[in-house]
């Protein structure tokens, strides 16, 4: 017999066309082309917020730490520059509150551009600020799916989704994109009501991986 979709030959036994997937009756509908189907549709978007309080207190404090790294190691010679420059002070105040600034400009713009994508198999992470860039994880390489919540977090409310897959190995930070990685993995931050968002994805993951089995 031959296929109604496509005119491939098939056995009189086979349910589906080994060409297109169409089956007897003519329908679209095996299992292959169901599963794409679904990981064209997305079941759940995730979007970050940035949340302007606790930047301002990481930022802030990470800024100080370096100033402070910084005059110690000038701790010989700090009194002679001041008296040689009396307003270093104010001058060293104002460049880290400009940095401060701008850094939370930056990550404010870095946040809205943020998006997690996750499908019926897999989840997909976009960043469409400066540099696009996009990474896909299947669900059936993830080994594990973590909440958490530091104390300042808990104080704003929000907490870390992390998503390791069997090659991660911890997380890493990286500056340059204000965003944490695992090794294939992916940390999630600034998530509001991140119990209810964790339950929604885990879910999601175990649902797909169940399925790839």
């Amino acid at each position: 017999m031959f296929c109604k979709n496509c005119g491939t030959e098939m056995s009189d036994d086979a349910r589906f066309c080994p060409n297109c997937g169409t089956d007897k009756l003519g329908e679209n509908t095996s299992p292959n082309n169901k599963r794409k189907e679904n990981d064209n549709t997305v079941k759940f978007q995730l979007k970050p917020k940035f949340n302007w309080g606790y930047k301002i207190i990481t930022t802030g404090l990470s800024a100080l730490l370096w100033v402070l790294i910084i005059a110690l190691w000038l701790s010989e010679s700090l009194v002679q520059l001041l008296l040689l420059f009396p307003a270093l002070p104010v001058i060293v105040l104002t460049i880290t509150v400009a940095y401060v600034a701008i850094k939370l400009i930056f990550e404010k713009l870095q946040y809205d551009a943020l998006e997690y994508n996750f499908y019926a198999t897999k989840v997909e992470y976009k960043d469409g600020f400066l540099n696009k860039e996009e990474k896909e994880l299947k669900y059936k390489y993830i080994r594990e799916v973590t909440m958490n919540k530091s104390i300042l977090e808990r104080i704003f409310n929000i907490g870390t989704i992390r998503i390791f897959t069997n090659a991660s190995s911890g997380t890493t930070y990286n500056s340059k994109h204000n965003k944490m990685y695992g090794k294939n993995g992916l940390a999630i931050h600034c998530i509001k009501d991140v119990k209810e968002q964790y339950q929604k994805i885990k879910n999601i993951i175990d649902e797909g991986t169940e399925n790839e089995d």
